[in-house]
């Protein structure tokens, strides 16, 4: 039974552990070297496997050296959002140096995305978001292309991507290369990871010229992972290639993803590389090349020269041969998607209506003229058919045609994460795109039994559940029309409290300086649903209104869609003799509780009060409270700070006296202090003076008493006297 609470307390320590990589840091997050133990799987390069399936992991040894182990030294654990599952050892080998080990899913663990940890003895190593479990091998693929994220220059754009992305909810995503600026920058892997952390799916990275811009892409290989790789999934495969810095493929190059391509013939294929093979730079063409339906042959390659990106072509090297050759294994293989970046632009080709070469714009990369910040949504049928999204598909010649990243956003109005009962989201699709089944995830208190939830509101399409440690989750699938929003609760109990609202300076004023001002919401129910604000410098003639929309915090350092409480934080220009600051708000939450608040002038600056009580036992005293006399019980609203208390070291009450003990703080000092922060209360103690023993009351006849020995000999006297006295017998 030990052994069994043993095991069932780790277990929850590595789930917490888990879903900590998955919250937002309350500081600045600092990148960290995913393959520096664990090369595979990583978190930009998940491996995939059925529930009751295996897995492959290599990793580095953590205690001691490869040869001193053995396979049976290690362990696994897979966590999410929907709990801890131990992952049994299959078996293992050494390879170079690294452990090649398998591991086995059982079949009843969740199908989701997973971190992993592994152990070794005593010494464990974790890698966050690198095991997807699927029910089934799926019929058909729908994910998402992004590229050109350039970290740090993505810091707002690739948030706002993984918000849209996380509810549209694709398959999987694959980012095209020029992930970073400059592999050397530290803080471009700080926010790459770090966002990452919060994208709900898998994600597939694969390298770009500025990944080698610094250490030759040894530092990609390091802090993002595979330079070249190959993912299955079921009836079909996807290559991921590096075109490297030079922007084309050498013949070993071609040869390697030859030889992928015919491991699996029946397969539906999927190339994706950095450097667009069908497409050219805005400044070479001024926006005159749009894509669209051509022929070619890889036999006529040149035919292609004025469509083909320079460096497949002139670059130094003549690449034409290889280029030839690439465009060969496509279409001797059927490679139904060719997915490109490095332009920054839209570039769709359907090449003999049968290969589609997709170039999409950036995710924080520089655009050129009429671009935009865009992803795709592309959907691969196992036959081989392509289905583009409503973008693509209605301007396939007439960039851009990507879907605008930062049109879909959503907030959760209460604490999203197991402690609470009720759970209220907000969504807007901005969007001129419908979106089935998107996806909102909540996450509730097992306080209620799970058949007590209910959806108010919005009515999702269909849900599921798990049951965790932690509590319930609810996976909400919502279809929401183009250009609209909806609002919806998960709740298991009612809602009667009001918000709450407070205000403050966020520093002491200062005449004629701009004043910044928060005002706080807060909603411990069902969560607050809308907030005005609006302030005024002239006693509440005027009032200007005051931007509090509840809106997603996201940039390079803090990912937050979750919002219990709302800080609106604005300035108030520096104001002149005699102006005021007054602020006012009104509130309602999901549940239709309302509450309202008016300030007084915040340039005054603001006395606060408590309630100080004071008491004394077994009788009532005076007691100086700042040096000023009160009697007990005393009770009063103070300023707040150090107050004084003193006390006498004897009272009395009719013939009885009483002498101080001692405070209901400890102290035995007749003075006290007291730093008045809260509501207090103190109460001293006194004690009763006990009165002396009296002494024997004694008779007396007025005059001079006489000494006891003067008594004694009169005694002796009286007795011979009295003897004298007596006849004599004959």
């Amino acid at each position: 039974m030990r052994r069994n609470k043993i095991t069932l307390i780790l277990l929850l320590a590595i789930t917490v552990s888990g879903l900590i990589a998955t919250i937002p840091f309350a500081e600045s997050y600092t990148g960290q070297k995913i393959a520096e133990y664990i090369s595979s799987p990583l978190p930009t390069a998940p491996a995939a496997m059925l529930q009751g399936g295996d897995f492959p992991v290599s990793v580095k040894p953590l205690s001691g050296s490869l040869a001193d182990g053995v396979a049976s030294d290690w362990s696994g654990t897979i966590t999410s959002i929907y709990g801890a599952y131990s992952v049994s050892l299959v078996n293992g080998s050494r390879l170079d140096d690294a452990w090649l080990l398998y591991f086995h899913v059982s079949e009843d663990v969740h199908v989701g995305l997973y971190n992993l940890t592994l152990t070794q003895g005593s010494v464990s190593a974790h890698q966050s978001r690198c095991v997807w479990v699927l029910e089934t091998w799926p019929e058909s693929i729908t994910f998402s292309q992004i590229t050109d994220i350039h970290e740090p220059i993505g810091e707002l754009v690739f948030p706002a991507f993984i918000m849209q992305s996380n509810f549209i909810n694709p398959d999987f995503v694959i980012a095209t290369g020029d992930i970073v600026q400059t592999e050397s920058n530290a803080r471009s892997w700080a926010y790459l990871q770090y966002a990452m952390f919060n994208l709900e799916y898998p994600s597939y990275l694969l390298p770009g010229n500025h990944d080698y811009s610094g250490y030759g892409g040894k530092g990609y290989a390091m802090y993002g992972g595979k330079l070249n790789y190959t993912l299955v999934l079921g009836d079909f495969v996807i290559i991921a290639a590096d075109s490297a810095e030079n922007g084309y493929f050498k013949a070993s190059q071609i040869s390697w993803i030859e030889s992928q391509l015919q491991k699996y013939p029946d397969k539906v294929k999927v190339l994706g590389f950095h450097h667009a093979f069908l497409s050219s730079e805005y400044e070479d063409d001024l926006g005159s090349t749009t894509g669209g339906y051509i022929d070619a042959d890889w036999e006529n390659i040149d035919d292609l020269a004025d469509t083909m990106y320079f460096t497949w072509k002139d670059a130094e090297g003549n690449p034409l041969p290889v280029s030839k050759e690439l465009l060969r294994i496509i279409q001797e293989n059927d490679v139904r998607l060719i997915l490109n970046g490095h332009v920054h632009r839209d570039m769709i080709y359907v090449v003999n209506n049968q290969h589609y070469f997709v170039t999409t714009s950036t995710t924080g990369g520089g655009l050129p003229p009429e671009s935009r910040f865009g992803s795709r949504l592309i959907t691969l049928d196992n036959d081989g058919t392509v289905h583009l999204d409503s973008y693509a598909e209605a301007n396939l010649d007439n960039p851009p045609n990507n879907i605008p990243t930062g049109m879909v956003a959503y907030t959760y109005r209460s604490a999203n994460d197991f402690t609470g009962t009720a759970v209220s989201a907000s969504v807007e699709n901005l969007l001129d795109m419908d979106i089935d089944e998107g996806r909102l995830i909540f996450k509730v208190s097992k306080s209620k039994p799970i058949g007590d939830y209910v959806f108010v509101g919005e009515q999702p399409v269909r849900f599921e559940t798990a049951t965790t440690d932690l509590g319930y989750v609810f996976d909400a699938y919502f279809n929401v029309e183009a250009k609209s929003s909806f609002e919806v609760t998960l709740k298991a109990a009612s809602d009667t409290s009001r918000p709450e609202l407070y205000v403050a300076l966020v520093a002491p004023y200062q005449p004629e300086t701009p004043t910044q001002v928060m005002l706080t919401a807060r909603d411990l129910g069902w969560g607050i649903k809308e907030l005005d604000v609006s302030y005024s410098i002239n006693g509440g003639q005027t009032w200007l209104p005051v931007d509090a929309a509840i809106e997603p915090i996201l940039n390079g350092d803090l990912y937050k869609d979750t919002f219990p409480e709302v800080d609106v934080i604005f300035e108030v220009p520096g104001l002149l003799n005699g102006e005021s600051i007054l602020v006012k708000a009104e509130a309602s939450d999901y549940a239709g509780n309302a509450a309202s608040f008016l300030s007084s002038d915040l340039t005054v600056p603001e006395v606060t009060t408590y309630t100080l009580s004071v008491e004394s036992t077994p009788i009532d005293v005076d007691v100086m409270v700042n040096e000023v006399s009160q009697s007990t019980p005393y009770e009063a609203e103070l300023t707040e700070g150090t107050i004084t208390l003193s006390v006498p070291q004897k009272v009395s009450e009719g013939d009885d006296e009483y002498t101080f003990k001692e405070w209901s703080t400890g102290s035995t000092s007749l003075e006290t202090s007291v730093e008045l922060s809260s509501d207090t209360s103190i109460s001293v103690t006194y004690e009763m003076i006990e009165p002396s023993e009296p002494d024997e009351p004694k008779e007396s006849g007025g005059g001079i008493p006489l000494p006891a020995s003067f008594m004694f000999i009169g005694v002796i006297v009286a007795t011979l006297l009295m003897s004298l006295r007596k006849p004599r017998l004959s």
